[in-house]
């Protein structure tokens, strides 16, 4: 007797798995979460009951050039630690299908083919949607680049208000709507952002299709372009200065710098794109299981980020 749908996919999800994991595959659909990949922006770890974020936020306040060899020096107890700390959010996708369609694939052929068909469209609507979330502003607690890196530059972020706590401000500017001002504008951001350490330099860039194109036409006449080992993505992605320049269909005018030493997607260890048990389902002659993760988005250092929009 063949086995059924549901047996076939408790075998074959590890193996599709790893197939979307392999470089030509993994973020299929998207040179955004490709090049963050790439650049280590995905952080994978044990979660515990919030992510937390240490903050090295501000020189010692007690250093200082003394006047003579005698000047008093100040005791106060050092404070220069903090953290941000953030809520980890939950991202389900489930997977259902009837008797009858185990009844119209007999053979193991057949199903193989047809869980193949619904375990790649649940992992790759899984990513979909991550992707999308990355540029609103929440999403059912999953923080997207609008609430972490607002055109505001300041609100509040792993429990940080930037309005009083002023080294917790991402620099932000608007560029005009015909582009002539666009490079101008992206290098005093960057310039912000870097803070005059090369280490620390965005990289990489991020927004919607209309801001990207906008960006390539200002270049035409020196066009800087990457080639597919930056990005990592199979395709020639156009460059701001050091950093590839990739555009997603989820974005919008807001363009995005980014430094994966800053801007992080943290997703568990034990459950990124976990597959469950496969369960019948009440009232129905139908089957499912629910490919599931635990993660977030956060920031350690929002200034050195930014977001440039079009005024």
């Amino acid at each position: 007797m063949a086995l059924t749908i549901g047996q076939i996919a408790a075998v074959s999800y590890p193996e599709v798995v790893a197939e979307n994991k392999k470089a030509a595959n993994q973020w299929a659909e998207s040179a955004f979460m490709r090049a963050l990949e790439k650049l280590g922006g995905i952080d994978r770890r044990n979660l515990g009951e919030v992510i937390e974020a240490p903050l090295d936020y501000r020189r010692n306040p007690g250093a200082a050039f003394l006047a003579t060899d005698l000047t008093p020096v100040s005791l106060a107890k050092t404070e220069v630690i903090t953290a941000a700390s953030y809520d980890i959010a939950q991202l389900s996708v489930p997977v259902v299908w009837s008797k009858m369609d185990d009844a119209k694939n007999p053979s193991e052929n057949q199903k193989i083919a047809f869980v193949k068909a619904l375990l790649d469209n649940g992992i790759q609507s899984h990513d979909d949607l991550v992707e999308e979330a990355l540029f609103t502003t929440s999403t059912n607690g999953f923080l997207g680049m609008a609430t972490i890196i607002p055109t505001s530059g300041q609100g509040t972020v792993g429990g940080i208000d930037a309005s009083t706590e002023t080294f917790w401000r991402n620099p932000a500017d608007t560029y005009l709507a015909d582009g002539s001002d666009i490079e101008a504008v992206l290098t005093d951001l960057w310039n912000s952002a870097t803070k005059g350490t090369g280490g620390m330099a965005p990289k990489l860039l991020v927004s919607g299709d209309a801001a990207n194109s906008l960006f390539e036409s200002t270049q035409v006449s020196l066009k800087r372009f990457m080639g597919v080992s930056k990005a990592d993505g199979g395709f020639e992605s156009v460059a701001f200065k050091t950093a590839p320049y990739v555009f997603s269909q989820y974005g919008t005018d807001e363009i995005y710098g980014l430094n994966p030493k800053s801007f992080r997607l943290v997703v568990s260890k034990q459950y990124f794109r976990d597959k469950g048990e496969t369960r019948e389902t009440e009232d129905s002659n139908g089957f499912a299981f629910k490919i599931y993760s635990a993660l977030q988005t956060i920031t350690n250092n929002k200034s050195r980020l930014f977001v440039a929009s079009e005024a």
